[in-house]
């Protein structure tokens, strides 16, 4: 299968699909390796032993391969598709896919599902299909600093909340939020400082028990990344960049992350 997407833009569709912004995300995503994967997939199924999906639920919608269909579909039909088409893409590659990459490892051909699923998520970004609470998640993160839109304040303030709990059974236990020169910059998952603050509690004792040198950021502490798993890749550039730029304002060597 030689992929490619046509040359010419067209105007919006009768049912609004931009096929024009559709096309640009195809041609960007086209190429040899997407080429090579999608015409060597044999449809064998042996992917499906690696997908949890598949395991919870062993029907033919869930093996991996089956994910593919709508991305050979795109390029079979050079980005001509309608809303239907791209609603199917949209809970197909976002429904049944976490992106884990354990699919690849028993795929004979070694095809990189997880890759071709974020092609596939791109279109789907590009024609406004991205599903309405990862689309919220990632308006918080670009708005607060992380997907969760925990302000400021409240994450400084659960930090203080949990020292004081913590210095109850180690007294000299520190928290340090934007100090210099610290060897680590330590980074969370928002739901452990919004819904599961003694996770944070646990992380304090392990790091000050270790006696680690360690930082936090009060605005670049989020270590997810909404913008990847939606396959947006200029908002996934932003929030990594966030937390890259806080790093180097504070000449830490290391960045910790939760995940």
């Amino acid at each position: 299968m030689v992929v490619h997407a046509a040359a010419h833009d067209a105007d919006l569709s009768p049912d609004g699909v931009d096929r024009a912004a559709i096309r640009r995300v195809m041609r960007s995503k086209a190429g040899a390796r997407l080429s090579l994967w999608l015409s060597i997939c044999s449809r064998c199924g042996q992917c499906a032993e690696g997908c949890h999906y598949y395991a919870s639920n062993p029907s033919p919608e869930h093996v991996p391969a089956f994910r593919l269909k709508p991305l050979f579909e795109l390029y079979r039909r050079q980005g001509e598709v309608d809303r239907e088409f791209l609603e199917r893409l949209r809970d197909i590659d976002y429904g049944t896919c976490t992106m884990c990459q354990r699919c690849t490892m028993y795929c004979p051909h070694g095809i990189g599902i997880a890759p071709l699923v974020h092609a596939a998520r791109g279109v789907a970004v590009a024609a406004g299909m991205i599903p309405q609470g990862l689309a919220k998640g990632m308006a918080n993160a670009l708005e607060f600093g992380n997907n969760l839109g925990v302000t400021e304040e409240e994450f400084l303030e659960t930090v203080e909340w949990q020292l004081e709990e913590l210095r109850e059974e180690m007294p000299d236990a520190d928290a340090p939020v934007d100090k210099e020169g610290a060897e680590f910059l330590l980074t969370f998952h928002p739901r452990d400082i919004k819904f599961y603050p003694q996770n944070l509690f646990n992380y304090l004792k392990l790091y000050n028990a270790a006696r680690v040198d360690f930082t936090l950021s009060s605005r670049a502490w989020d270590s997810t990344n909404l913008g990847l798993f939606a396959g947006d890749v200029p908002t996934a550039t932003r929030l990594a960049e966030r937390v890259v730029e806080a790093a180097e304002a504070l000449r830490v060597k290391a960045l910790i992350t939760a995940e």
